[in-house]
């Protein structure tokens, strides 16, 4: 969370131009808005005979007004500068300061239209856009301060930049100030801040703000639009009173039929060879991920559970030769594919550096390769809040026409250690969203742009020391544990 860019600008989509006024929304969503600094608005500021702004009001009716830091040099509103409306232009010198909005910890979602002119580029990186700062004396980089900063110093393009965190203060706040005061404020132009003190609760919410400020401002929208992460808690859990169905749907409202040749409830004493093939080390298939082979002694049905273990051990000559070296772990997949369903696992990723990993994959073709992660968990890192982390992600590898990677992923940091405790996690894939589920409750959903493959379910363990640390030997082996995997077809 430290350095948030504001520049995200990864694969830009241009706002639908079909949309019709009477489908984009003319305002934003009031409901939890603490904050709504808006520069086409004349009536909201104070200016001068310089067009200097010296008091910028919220229209959010709650008075969190913004006033410069230095009249005397204040920002300027410029008419007509994006789309017909004003914005307001910064220089490097002055800037704004709001009160305190919240003093007690709890979420936050901001979103701020800027861009930044060519007359205005080459100056220093992360400015900042918005900053929020209840500890004076610290960084606004270390929680509980926050700020949006833009990472490059020349001329961009109008872009919506959106930072949502949780267990945060909000204010007293800055808009294009830099945390050291008025050196090396914010230089360009910011058109709309809107702040809430809730997190979107759905994707169809999400895309509604978006919508309002690329209408409004002729903005290019980010695919991020296209996708809700949660933020905060799960609330409320599902009760579990018909283990044939999907936790996340008791009711059945999808009308469920089981996939019996993808379910397994490991209530056997080996893996059923018919439904499952562990990688074995030999043939084209992956060996790993260096320095940890895979190999299938590590995975083994005990207790009604697949266990995938990642230990130390001495490895033959032939397999260090090709970089593998001290240290072992299994992959598990299903033999046969599965398409658009409900997928859930009960398990308990390992305790330890050594990933946990539930996903989809097909790589059989050399221009078709997709992977949807289910998860991907560092169950016990150097970093506590690493431990938390629920990663998700889906990647588009190959296509008949592009061998671009394309991902699409976001993390839910979750309120307990992952590794702590058996957890239910869901995927219901879709032709038209991919949705995930933590103990039945939605914590990511995405528009599927381009998952329409069969895939196989895949269960394994690797040395990812890059992301989640090098593992302690100390802590090995450890052990992820699969309860059952059970698939659903939707029959409506």
């Amino acid at each position: 969370m430290q350095g948030l860019k504001a520049g995200l600008l990864l694969g830009l989509l241009w706002f639908a131009l079909t949309c019709t006024a009477a489908q984009v929304p003319s305002r934003p969503p009031a409901t939890g808005l603490v904050l709504w600094l808006d520069a086409n608005d004349a009536s909201s500021m104070t200016v001068d005979g310089q067009n200097r702004v010296q008091h910028w009001r919220d229209k959010s009716g709650l008075a969190n007004d913004a006033t410069a830091d230095d009249v005397a040099k204040g920002p300027q509103r410029v008419a007509n500068a994006l789309n017909g409306h004003a914005v307001v232009r910064f220089s490097g010198t002055s800037a704004f300061l709001g009160k305190t909005i919240r003093s007690e910890k709890g979420p936050v979602t901001v979103l701020i239209v800027s861009l930044r002119p060519l007359e205005q580029a080459n100056v220093g990186p992360w400015q900042r856009l918005f900053s929020s700062r209840p500890h004076t004396d610290s960084n606004d980089n270390v929680l509980p301060n926050f700020a949006i900063s833009l990472e490059q110093g020349t001329a961009y393009a109008p872009t919506i930049s959106v930072l949502e965190l949780y267990d945060v203060p909000i204010g007293p706040y800055g808009v294009g100030r830099n945390a050291i005061g008025t050196a090396d404020n914010f230089r360009g132009d910011i058109a709309e801040v809107l702040v809430y003190d809730r997190p979107f609760a759905s994707l169809a919410q999400r895309q509604q703000t978006f919508q309002y400020l690329a209408h409004k401002w002729s903005v290019a929208v980010p695919q991020l639009a296209d996708t809700w992460t949660r933020v905060g808690p799960l609330g409320p859990l599902p009760s579990q009173t018909h283990t044939n169905l999907p936790l996340s749907d008791q009711a059945n409202t999808g009308q469920w039929t089981l996939d019996t040749r993808l379910s397994d409830d490991f209530n056997g004493t080996t893996l059923d060879p018919k439904r499952w093939h562990v990688n074995n080390a030999i043939g084209n298939e992956s060996l790993g991920r260096k320095p940890a082979l895979f190999k299938p002694d590590n995975a083994s049905i005990e207790n009604g559970h697949l266990n995938i273990v990642f230990r130390k051990e001495t490895l033959p000559q032939k397999y260090v030769q090709l970089g593998f070296k001290d240290y072992s772990s299994a992959m598990v997949r299903t033999n046969e594919r599965g398409f658009y369903g409900y997928y859930e696992a009960r398990a308990k990723p390992m305790n330890s550096a050594g990933s946990s990993a539930f996903w989809l994959a097909w790589t059989g073709m050399t221009d078709n390769a997709t992977e949807i992660d289910i998860f991907e968990i560092g169950g016990k890192t150097k970093n506590a809040a690493f431990d938390r982390l629920y990663n998700m992600n889906a990647h588009l590898w190959a296509t008949p026409q592009s061998t671009e990677h394309i991902a699409n992923g976001s993390t839910w940091v979750a309120p307990w250690r992952l590794a702590n405790a058996f957890h239910v996690y869901g995927f219901d894939w879709q032709p038209d969203t991919l949705r995930w589920y933590v103990d039945g409750v939605l914590v990511r959903e995405s528009k599927n742009s381009h998952f329409f493959f069969p895939m196989q379910i895949v269960f394994d363990s690797e040395a990812m020391w890059e992301w989640f640390g090098v593992v302690d030997d100390a802590d090995l082996p450890s052990t992820f544990s699969v309860d059952y995997v059970k698939v659903w077809q939707r029959s409506r």
